[in-house]
């Protein structure tokens, strides 16, 4: 054998070992991580896996995380105006201080998710389930939320003018000094909600009657 040809495969040789090596080697979540990427260089990953990633303070605007696996990750600070994440699992998520004005949370799980401080405006809630969310001190103001789960949710010192909550589920939530101003709670279930302090003036109750000042009839304490 010729010395050129001994040198070619042992070279050979050597690189095959590293690559093995390396492959062995990748971290379980590898393939998570591709997902990851994917996100940031293309703004899209629909029905990936995003579970305790840290997308904190990232620019997502108009993102697509339709059915995306979200639950756990780290939201806080993000920029989502505009995004789609209809279906998406983001339970137990960080989104607290997130910009989402505008985004398609419809069907979603934000079970115990932290939205406290976020900017919802205008964004469309319908049929989530929030039960256990802190919606503390957010913004929702012209959101629709028709058919959603806010049972057990904290949504006290939040902003809901205008908001659309037709047969949401309300109960034991605590919207303790928000403000309601002209929100529209047709036909939802308030039993056990907290609204002291809150402000309802021109709210639509359950029974399409104008509010008068009194939830206790809906059984919910003022």
């Amino acid at each position: 054998m010729s010395i050129k040809s001994w040198f070619r495969g042992f070279s050979t040789m050597v690189i095959a070992l590293f690559l093995s090596f390396m492959f062995c080697n990748l971290p379980a979540h590898a393939f998570v991580a591709t997902d990851y990427q994917k996100l940031l260089i293309t703004n899209a990953c629909n029905n990936c896996d995003l579970s305790g990633a840290d997308l904190s303070y990232k620019d997502l605007y108009g993102s697509a995380l339709n059915g995306a696996n979200l639950s756990g990750a780290n939201l806080s600070g993000a920029l989502l105006n505009d995004s789609k994440l209809r279906g998406a699992n983001l339970s137990r998520a960080n989104l607290s201080e997130g910009i989402l004005m505008g985004v398609d949370f419809s069907r979603a799980d934000l079970t115990e998710a932290n939205l406290s401080k976020a900017d919802l405006y205008n964004s469309l809630l319908s049929s989530a389930n929030l039960t256990k969310a802190n919606l503390k001190s957010s913004t929702l103001d012209s959101s629709i939320a028709t058919d959603a789960n806010f049972s057990n949710a904290i949504v006290t010192e939040t902003t809901l003018k205008s908001i659309v909550l037709s047969r949401a589920n309300l109960s034991n939530a605590d919207f303790s000094n928000s403000k309601m101003r002209n929100s529209r709670l047709t036909n939802s279930d308030l039993r056990g909600a907290k609204f002291g302090g809150a402000d309802l003036s021109n709210s639509v109750m359950p029974d399409a009657t104008t509010y008068n000042g009194d939830v206790t009839k809906f059984g919910a304490s003022n």
